[in-house]
Parts: C-alpha cells; structure tokens; sequence
C-alpha cells in the first residue's frame, strides 16, 4: 500500500472528507488530494499534523509498519463488527449505537418480567 493509499484510508476511517482535512491544515483540497494520489508529499509538519488528524502513527502513514503496541489494539477505538464485516464509526455513531443498545436491553428485559408476571397470574390447567 502506498503513501497516499495510507492517507485516504485513515481520512476514510475517521469518516473526513479531502475538504474538511484541507480546511483544518489551511489547505486546498486539491492538496490533499495530490497526496493521496502520490503526486506531492506533505512537508514534516504536516505530515505529524495528518498523523494527529487521523490518530495514526508517523510510522504508519512513513512505511505502513505499525509499532508492536498499536498492532495489539484496534485500529479504532469505535469498531464494529457484526458478521465478519467491520466498520469503524465516528464517536456520535457509536454512542447513538450504544444507547440504542442499552434501550432494546431494557425493553427486553422489562418484557420477560412481564411474561413471567403473566405467567404467575395464569392458573395452570391441569389435564
């Protein structure tokens, strides 16, 4: 993997678009771009801006080696994955996922207490 495919794919997996890394850096887009197509190469500074952006290592974005720590933890610390499909989602994602979840639960939770109440209140037939 290239340079620059390292650069789109760690953009894409903070769910950025070129535009909106372009305007934090105070850059054109057609910079960034150029960088993820392996036409330019950013200056030192901001490459380690890009690293802290996209929460990736120099290391990685440099020669897509990951230092020993990192490869032990998830690439992202929102990561879902349902079926061996995964996905990393933004913090509001994964919160509105995580209250949707502790909702279901409760409601779950709340209809076997039901069914079991109506259960106890239902006399057994006896055959």
């Amino acid at each position: 993997m290239s340079f620059g495919s390292r650069l789109k794919q760690a953009r894409n997996g903070k769910h950025l678009t070129q535009n909106q890394v372009a305007a934090k850096l105070g850059l054109d887009f057609t910079t960034i771009s150029k960088y993820e197509n392996d036409k330019s190469q950013p200056d030192n500074e901001i490459l380690r801006e890009l690293a802290g952006i996209y929460e990736v290592s120099l290391d990685w974005l440099l020669t897509g080696d990951r230092p020993q720590k990192d490869k032990e933890q998830p690439e992202s610390p929102n990561r879902l994955c349902i079926g061996g499909e995964c996905e990393d989602l933004t913090d509001e994602e994964a919160k509105h996922l995580l209250d949707s979840l502790e909702m279901f639960r409760l409601l779950k939770a709340k209809r076997e207490r039901e069914q079991r109440r109506s259960e106890q209140i239902l006399p057994r037939r006896t055959e």
